[in-house]
């Protein structure tokens, strides 16, 4: 089993997109990727743009190899819905758009089935699906809330099984808080787990007992499974401090000999947080502009 984490907030854009290839299948989770439209009330700079367009063009890429695409919810980071076209011939299995959903993303998903419609693609409901391809198991999990609670509808997880390894795509459980998210990691017990972990960035929005929560779940998953990589990315890594947060989980880590690390760290590429940077790089043009019309 090879996996190939494509985007991620660490990678410079907002995403999971994960290409996981078998002996005998290739699978392309959430082949999407999108841009955080405010943070600290400023847009996306230039270098987020260039970023954006070169990470998308590298996931349309790998769509052409995928057999199987696992589309875990409707949120822009996670699928294009313009890119309903390219799944003809491939095997889609979607978040159900109907159930456990709320009211924007099954507007999105009404929209996403008529394109796939249009272009001849078939899709099943992925929900507690079950695969054997070969030799390699596909389990996704039931309905599982985005967040703390079900404002945000659902999503699903995805667990991949191969005779040389085993793998879970959290999707966004936002922790995991929720303990039939934790059910399906502990009932799974993947060797690599790719999390995306509670948006401190947000703080008190996010809910600071929530975020206690996750913190210790995530260490009861390493101390208790002993997953050779716990890969934590996306939410969590949209705050400078995500290491500060998670030293708790490093020295648990540290225990039972599982790496923790983030989804650049994990595909042996630089680290760059360019959302979470965003602050810094307009206050250093700023600074450059005011220092050129003063000189």
């Amino acid at each position: 089993m090879t996996i190939q984490i494509l985007a991620s907030e660490s990678l410079g854009v907002r995403s999971m997109a994960t290409l996981v290839r078998t002996q005998d299948v290739s699978i392309l989770i959430d082949p999407g990727a999108a841009l955080g439209p405010k943070r600290y009330g400023l847009p996306p700079d230039k270098l987020e743009w260039e970023r954006l367009h070169t990470i998308k063009a590298e996931i349309k890429e790998k769509i052409k190899e995928a057999d199987v695409i696992i589309i875990t919810h409707y949120h822009y980071d996670h699928y294009d819905p313009e890119w309903a076209g390219l799944f003809k011939g491939k095997r889609l299995l979607i978040k159900d758009p109907e159930k456990n959903i709320n009211r924007n993303q099954a507007k999105r998903a009404k929209e996403f089935i008529k394109r796939l419609s249009s272009a001849g693609c078939f899709f099943e409901v992925a929900e507690e699906k079950e695969l054997w391809l070969g030799t390699t198991k596909v389990a996704i999990s039931g309905p599982l809330n985005h967040g703390p609670d079900k404002r945000f509808g659902a999503v699903v997880a995805v667990y991949i099984k191969s005779p040389t390894g085993s793998f879970l795509h959290s999707s966004d459980v936002s922790g995991p808080v929720q303990k039939e998210a934790l059910s399906f990691f502990y009932k799974t017990s993947p060797e690599v787990l790719f999390i995306d972990g509670p948006a401190t960035y947000l703080g008190p929005r996010f809910g600071l007992q929530e975020c206690k929560l996750a913190r210790q779940n995530l260490i009861s998953l390493v101390r208790d499974l002993r997953p050779t990589h716990l890969i934590m990315d996306h939410h969590l890594v949209r705050d400078l401090n995500w290491k500060d947060w998670a030293k708790e989980i490093y020295d648990a880590g540290k225990c039972t000999g599982t790496k923790v690390i983030c989804g650049a760290e994990f595909m042996n590429k630089p680290v760059l947080l360019l959302e979470a940077e965003r602050k810094h790089r307009y206050k250093t043009l700023k600074n450059k502009i005011l220092n050129f019309e003063t000189s």
